[in-house]
């Protein structure tokens, strides 16, 4: 399972916060899978969203300033990956306090602290003013 890697931008899920969110995903993903799907590798529905919730968070523009998806003011998964999103995260949430402790906690804490602003695409053509 360590071996699913986002389409772009993998080396963005090396280090610091993104690291930490890529692994508290790909553990809520497969747990949930696991309890729904049965077996012990994922089923391909759950291996494509996967592939997508983390080339979503890899191609982030906030980086390692990245708040919680329930305080962000992006909203870059489209409606039926949201939604699945919610339903692992509403799932396996609860179950992540015992499995990891410390993403967890500070998961939480994020969670209470306001979104940066969306950051400026620094390509985006300025308008005449």
């Amino acid at each position: 399972m360590d071996n699913i890697e986002p389409k772009v931008k993998a080396e963005r899920l090396q280090s610091g916060a993104l690291k930490r969110e890529a692994t508290m995903l790909k553990s809520m993903v497969k747990d949930y899978c696991k309890r729904h799907h049965g077996g012990d590798t994922l089923c391909e529905d759950c291996r494509e969203f996967l592939v997508y919730a983390l080339t979503r968070l890899a191609c982030c523009p906030f980086g390692e300033q990245k708040p919680t998806c329930l305080k962000c003011k992006i909203h870059c998964y489209r409606a039926e990956e949201k939604e699945k999103a919610r339903q692992i995260m509403r799932e396996e949430g609860p179950r992540m306090l015992l499995k990891h402790p410390l993403l967890t906690i500070e998961h939480l804490i994020k969670n209470t602290k306001e979104a940066p602003d969306k950051p400026r695409n620094p390509k985006a053509k300025k308008k005449d003013a």
